[in-house]
């Protein structure tokens, strides 16, 4: 196999791969992911681990 086949192979690969990541997201996909709710529930989750976090006390440096 020729440098330039393999370069295409594993082009068409990462190609193939993004394609199956945004399907996860995409309007005609009846189980997708809906980016406004996974957004604020992280964002959420975020705010309580925070809280946890500072519960324990510590260090400020420790802080993320």
């Amino acid at each position: 196999m020729t440098n330039e086949k393999a370069e295409l192979i594993n082009t068409l690969i990462e190609v193939e791969e993004r394609i199956d990541e945004l399907w996860e997201y995409h309007p005609e996909n009846p189980n997708r992911i809906d980016v406004e709710s996974e957004f604020n529930d992280l964002q959420r989750t975020a705010i309580l681990l925070q809280a946890q976090i500072d519960e324990l006390g510590g260090d400020d440096d420790d802080r993320i």
